[in-house]
């Protein structure tokens, strides 16, 4: 049945928005998977989703970034490398600066252009092969060429909101509800993240949204209350803006923490982690927790194929009724999809037949709560529902009647399954 709590409103969904100086890391993966899944949601719940990758190519990140780049080059025709301060260690800097000094780029801002691109290349394939879509990729730079960053700072000082303090000029976000008032232009003439970022979401609501969703890691949780008061302060109202803190990662291998982060040179990535693991699993083990909450993701559980493994227990019940479907077809067995309500009596069967009255339930809830894990959790209770009817009773047996009822309550559960697992973004094998 449709479900329209969307009544078609436009709503944007922002996520990912990965720093293009490194690889994709297993937190943003994450976030990935629930941005995605929750635009599959909002869509199915009838609302009209624009998803939108925001590349950062301004700031001082791609400055070291550059620089890094520019050392490692150094040190290939046999000099010292000296990396700047918070720059970048990993290998894949020096991937990129064999290729740099090959294409015989000197220039320090060709450099740091080749180096974004390089990295927003990279993150494109791997989203792709992720099955993550993006409508939209926004360069941080084509905000300032549109000239609403300037846009931005006039509003603010002609509505009397910013002032200069110890040579730095500052926004009044106390006015909104801020806990302090935040630094937009540093006294050495540099633009912190906010005014930008402000400017940005001016942006998005000039191309007619009614509602902006954005996705950060537990990384940006300071920034929310300002960026928001930001928002408030050019003139949108307080509910313009939800933003949505999807927590860490923390990968576990023979019941251990790996440790990971993208500055030291020890790397997780998504494409490594896609290496050893399918698609569809790390999709649905990264959807198994709510938003709000750290995950833990089992590499050793992620690559069984078992009942334990959940993703395989959940499509494993579909492929089961698939199979049961085929039988059917082989033997001729006349079936007409429709059946008699009193036939179901047993206590399995209609404990599965309340699991899939609940489905529309559950994506309601979801896409108001903006939490793709409550489905997850949904048709691994569905599958086990099913697998406990399937063990105690006989679809195919004597009784005709009886045979077409279950016949259309498995085909209905390998539906609901199907719809559920499409909103998650993860395929449905018809065989195993």
């Amino acid at each position: 049945e449709e479900i329209d709590i969307g009544k078609g409103q436009k709503i944007m969904i922002e996520f990912v928005s990965a720093n293009p100086t490194g690889p994709i890391n297993i937190a943003s993966a994450r976030a990935a998977a629930v941005g995605d899944s929750l635009a599959r949601l909002l869509k199915r719940t009838g609302y009209n989703v624009v998803s939108e990758y925001y590349i950062n190519d301004g700031g001082r990140q791609s400055t070291l970034l550059a620089e890094s780049v520019r050392q490692r080059i150094r040190e290939l025709n046999g000099k010292t490398a000296e990396i700047p301060e918070g720059g970048y260690h990993g290998e894949y800097i020096i991937d990129l600066a064999k290729e740099v000094k090959e294409k015989g780029i000197e220039d320090i801002e060709k450099i740091k252009k080749y180096a974004i691109d390089y990295f927003t290349e990279g993150h494109k394939r791997i989203l792709q092969e992720f099955g993550v879509e993006f409508n939209n990729w926004i360069r941080e730079s084509s905000i300032y060429q549109k000239g609403y960053v300037d846009d931005v700072l006039s509003l603010l000082q002609e509505k009397n909101l910013t002032y200069v303090k110890d040579g730095a000029v500052w926004i009044r976000t106390t006015k909104f509800g801020d806990n302090e008032d935040r630094v937009i232009i540093t006294s050495d003439n540099r633009h912190t993240y906010l005014l930008p970022d402000i400017a940005y979401h001016l942006d998005k609501m000039k191309r007619q949204h009614d509602r902006l969703i954005n996705i950060w890691g537990p990384d940006h949780q300071a920034q929310i209350k300002s960026l928001q008061c930001g928002i408030i302060a050019i003139g949108y109202p307080r509910e313009t803006l939800e933003i949505l803190i999807v927590q860490q990662v923390h990968l576990k291998e023979a019941g251990k923490l790996i440790k990971m982060s993208k500055r030291a040179g020890v790397i997780k990535t998504l494409k490594e982690l896609l290496k050893h693991v399918p698609k569809d699993v790390v999709r649905f083990f990264l959807l198994m927790r709510s938003n709000s909450q750290p995950l833990d993701f089992d590499l050793d559980l992620a690559l069984e194929q078992s009942d334990e493994n959940p993703v395989f227990y959940v499509q494993y019940a579909h492929a089961r009724i698939k199979s049961i479907i085929r039988k059917v077809q082989e033997q001729g067995i006349e079936y007409g999809g429709s059946f008699a309500k009193n036939l179901i009596k047993e206590t399995e069967e209609i404990v599965l037949v309340k699991a899939i009255l609940k489905f529309p339930e559950v994506i309601e809830d979801a896409a108001r709560n903006f939490e793709p894990y409550m489905l997850t959790y949904y048709l691994i209770e569905l599958a086990r529902i099913f697998h406990s009817f399937y063990q105690r009773h006989r679809v195919i047996n004597e009784d005709k009647e009886l045979t077409q009822a279950r016949l259309a309550l498995i085909t209905k559960t390998a539906e609901t399954i199907e719809s559920g697992l499409e909103i998650l973004g993860i395929s449905c094998p018809e065989r195993m």
